[in-house]
């Protein structure tokens, strides 16, 4: 079974940087065989395309997405969950469609996209990490740089355990509503 951890945010953007901070301390430190991470940022359209473009015996059974994302918590906590897949208005997915055309990178708007256009494995989960700095050029606050190591392990836990996997929440886009399911 092959999973992709992909990497969802933007370079030296502070604490909206972790994700490539995980993925680069995922790639020096090696993956299990058949766990790969990558950056996931580059834009939803052609994430969708390098997905279709996998033969069928390579194509990915799992797809961890690790993203910061502020949602009103703590800065630094952790949150994992699988995606239930329900897409928004078709109003609003154009508008992720439009968005990911003019480059903006966003974990919601990549995997509304991704999923619109059928390219998603059928195991999606997400890894969120709640960010407190914005500005570019600053390092990440001690808070998310602390949860680097945390998600990594999680990352990979998820990727090659599928009990692990299934024993994540189902949420709808935004993660857990009510209490957050901490890695």
């Amino acid at each position: 079974m092959r999973a992709l951890i992909g990497g969802v945010g933007y370079p030296d953007l502070s604490d909206h940087s972790v994700s490539w901070a995980v993925v680069n301390a995922l790639e020096q430190r090696g993956l299990p065989a058949g766990i790969f991470a990558e950056d996931a940022s580059y834009n939803p359209v052609a994430l969708a395309q390098r997905l279709d473009d996998e033969s069928a015996c390579d194509r990915f059974a799992v797809l961890l997405f690790v993203s910061a994302i502020a949602r009103g918590r703590e800065a630094g906590t952790v949150t994992a969950y699988r995606w239930d897949r329900r897409l928004p208005s078709d109003e609003e997915t154009h508008r992720a469609v439009a968005d990911a055309v003019t480059g903006i990178i966003y974990l919601d708007n990549t995997l509304v996209v991704t999923e619109h256009l059928k390219a998603l494995p059928d195991r999606v989960a997400v890894i969120e990490v709640e960010p407190l700095v914005e500005a570019f050029g600053t390092p990440m606050s001690p808070a998310v740089l602390a949860a680097v190591e945390l998600v990594c392990e999680a990352a990979v836990r998820y990727a090659a355990d599928p009990d692990a996997f299934d024993a994540l929440p189902v949420c709808g886009l935004g993660g857990p509503r009510v209490a957050a399911t901490h890695v």
